[in-house]
């Protein structure tokens, strides 16, 4: 008996492929273009280069036969097809965060990763300079540390613990608090030798200021200054709490800072230390779903001892 040859056609790239086979992986590229509109900014989130991130969407896009994304002055944006798999590809994605929640807040073991997640401020200058208390302790326990201004999504694993000054209101969400994080006005020693050391509230209009992007101009210490002087004269704007360090430490102007972040930089000293904006509280965040999970009990415990004072 004669067998048949088996004749394999690939669909043309027009149209539909049914049968195709996407992986995870492939869904959580589309996904990341899909939220953030480019290959850099999704890159980022996914912590590989943009090329990888266009290689994969084109070799989805051509497993489909179809385009998902196209080019508009304000970044990628879906198309229909690509909205159709972004919205599967969410029930996908909530799927698997459940079972990664529901198998990894049982984890017993004292080893493995935990991902940290602070402002740039507090994860640079108060859990690094913490983390060989933890290391001792805890040997196999890795710390993966995302110093981001942005909040990231706990529910969907983007962190397992965050600092944040605000507390959550998400119901999901498990808050400890860390404490208040007091705050006051420091000038550098060159500056202040420079320019004259303001005594009154007065004197603070006749000087130089460093703050956060005009972006954030909402953040309670930039309104509190904005109290005090009405017209602060900005000579460095950043998005970053170090960028800010680091330039009233060279003398660029004054600046409102956490009075922890003082001792790690021996050219700041306080500017009118009887005015100083209300202090700042911080939470110590977990997902509900993490209450069992070991390696996440002894972060958020270690973190609680850390002093922001």
């Amino acid at each position: 008996m004669r067998k048949c040859a088996l004749l394999h056609v690939r669909p043309a790239k027009t149209q539909y492929a049914p049968g195709v086979a996407l992986s995870w992986d492939d869904l959580r590229v589309v996904l990341a273009v899909r939220r953030r509109g480019g290959h850099g900014a999704a890159a980022r989130v996914l912590g590989v280069d943009p090329t990888t991130v266009g290689r994969r969407i084109a070799s989805v896009e051509d497993s489909l036969g179809v385009r998902l994304f196209h080019r508009t002055p304000t970044g990628l944006e879906p198309t229909a097809a690509g909205l159709a798999l972004a919205v599967r590809a969410e029930r996908v994605e909530e799927q698997v965060l459940a079972a990664e929640r529901e198998l990894g807040g049982a984890d017993a073991r004292l080893e493995g990763p935990v991902r940290i997640t602070a402002g740039d401020g507090i994860a640079h200058y108060l859990i690094l300079p913490a983390l060989a208390e933890l290391r001792r302790a805890h040997p196999g326990v890795t710390i993966e540390l995302r110093a981001d201004a942005r909040s990231l999504d706990l529910s969907r694993r983007e962190a397992d613990v965050a600092v944040r000054l605000s507390r959550p209101a998400e119901p999901t969400l498990v808050a400890r608090r860390l404490g208040p994080m007091p705050m006051a006005l420091y000038a550098s020693r060159a500056y202040l030798d420079s320019r004259g050391v303001p005594r009154t509230k007065a004197d603070l209009a006749q000087h130089d200021f460093v703050g956060y992007d005009a972006s954030l101009d909402g953040l309670p210490q930039t309104r509190w200054l904005r109290r005090l002087v009405p017209s602060p004269r900005w000579v460095v704007r950043a998005t970053t709490t170090t960028a800010q360090l680091v330039a009233c430490a060279e003398g660029q102007g004054i600046a409102v800072l956490a009075t922890f972040l003082a001792p790690r930089e021996p050219r700041l000293v306080p500017v009118l230390p009887s005015q100083r904006p209300p202090p700042r509280d911080a939470w110590i965040v977990t997902h509900e779903s993490m209450r069992s999970n070991a390696r996440v009990a002894a972060v958020t415990a270690w973190l609680s001892r850390l002093a922001l004072e």
